[in-house]
């Protein structure tokens, strides 16, 4: 067997091999005989046809491709092992000729990461997002859903609720159209699009009116941004809103964990503000891991973005309901959009997986048997029996877990780093810190 090795870019390695004549035709000679095994042929006994007789019955080339199925597997792990290579993913075989018999196989390496100056990282965490401004506009929000609706006979004002038909449309396509809609009219509301609310105050109720809105080109709805709307509404009926007075009687409506007001107000500001710190660690551990990534320097296979979004793939499937096998198979515009968008979010998540790793390989983060029994001991409370065994007999969980348990502490590990880098005086996160590494890129 001839081996020929080129290292070529994408952290991958192509070889050629070149099968002996010998060899080529033992292996087709069994592969005859396997063929004669399923076969029926007058005048010989079953598996006893000679090969010529085979190939003549179903083809040459039938007899080189049961052959090459065990063959070029063969070949190729023996060729991988001969150069000392370590795939990272299972190799692309292509075959290039029949005499003498030869293939190409493009083998995934195992990626090299440089984490760069990853302890030179400094990121402020940003304080929470919270204002006593959140916790009034959620009190009148529960006020709102606990108001009390009464028709009155006037044209629409803020606040109002009306029942109308309506329809919009943009460049000809139509965006909405509903008779009897129940909608509610905000001051600045995005119903429809930002502008619509203020529209309709002081339409008279009855008759069709025709609206125009222009809609601004950063609008979320990518099919009316930038656009003209043009609006027919005819409003049937407007109630007003009468709510609740902010009191104690009002926080037992809500709830009777709640003995006043002012019970209910500081439960929705301890809730706010958890979610506001949450936000904040969320944004840190971004900002941190982007500028170590941009610090960082990559060369991977693609084959392992290609696994992650088959992954990811089939774990929409089952989220959905759908045949994994053929969600997201048939190639049409829609899905070739919704695939490149996995595409984008795969590289990010290998990209990510393999800093961390390298991060916590330079670190020596560790995690022990001990500490992933505990962890594991620790998920399982309160789970049913049966599903606690399913867990126990699943090899797979406790070397995911501990997989999980190692990012975690190596993230807290740079967050650990780049807060006291910044304390310290250096430059955050996002401004020169990922200037001074070089940009993270897959060759």
């Amino acid at each position: 067997m001839k081996v020929t090795a080129e290292r070529i870019p994408q952290a991958q390695m192509e070889l050629v091999v070149e099968l002996e004549d010998d060899r080529v035709q033992k292996s087709l000679d069994q592969a005859a005989r396997r063929l004669a095994q399923r076969l029926r042929i007058p005048g010989f006994r079953k598996g006893k046809a000679p090969r010529r007789v085979i190939e003549q019955m179903i083809g040459i080339d039938a007899v080189y491709e049961e052959a090459a199925e065990r063959l070029v597997p063969q070949a190729l792990q023996e060729a991988i092992e001969q150069e000392g290579i370590e795939p990272s993913a299972l190799p692309q075989i292509e075959m290039t000729g029949r005499d003498p018999l030869t293939f190409k196989a493009t083998v995934p390496l195992q990626p090299d990461v440089q984490v760069g100056e990853y302890r030179a990282v400094a990121a402020a965490r940003p304080e929470p997002d919270f204002s006593d401004e959140q916790v009034e506009e959620q009190l009148l929000d529960l006020r709102r859903r606990h108001a009390i609706l009464e028709p009155v006979e006037r044209d629409p004002q803020f606040n109002d609720r009306l029942t109308a038909d309506i329809k919009a449309e943009a460049d000809g396509e139509t965006i909405v159209e509903q008779e009897g809609a129940e909608f509610s009219l905000r001051e600045g509301g995005p119903l429809i699009a930002p502008g619509f609310s203020e529209l309709a105050v002081g339409l008279a109720r009855g008759e069709e009116h025709q609206l125009a809105l222009d809609v601004a080109e950063d609008w979320e709805d990518e099919r009316t941004a930038g656009k003209t709307l043009e609006i027919t509404i005819t409003i049937h009926d407007v109630q007003e809103e009468e709510l609740p007075d902010p009191d104690d009687d009002f926080a037992l409506e809500v709830s009777d964990e709640f003995e006043t007001y002012e019970a209910l107000r500081q439960r929705l500001a301890d809730n706010l503000l958890a979610d506001a710190e949450r936000r904040a660690g969320e944004q840190f551990q971004r900002d941190v891991l982007t500028a170590v990534i941009q610090g960082a320097t990559l060369e991977y296979p693609p084959a392992l973005v290609e696994h992650e979004l088959e992954h990811r793939r089939q774990d929409l499937a089952r989220q959905m309901g759908q045949d994994p096998s053929t969600f997201l198979r048939g190639g049409s515009e829609q899905e070739e959009s919704l695939l490149a968008g996995f595409r984008e979010q795969a590289t990010e998540g290998v990209i990510s997986q393999l800093v961390i790793e390298a991060v916590a390989d330079a670190e020596g983060i560790e995690v022990t048997e001990e500490e992933v029994e505990a962890e594991f001991e620790q998920a399982l409370e309160g789970l049913p029996q049966e599903r606690k065994i399913q867990l126990r007999a699943d090899d797979a969980v406790r070397p995911g877990m501990r997989a999980r348990m190692r990012r975690e502490r190596t993230i807290e590990r740079l967050e650990q780093i780049a807060l006291a880098n910044h304390l310290a005086g250096g430059s955050p996160a996002g401004d020169d810190a990922g200037e001074s590494g070089t940009d993270s890129e897959e060759t």
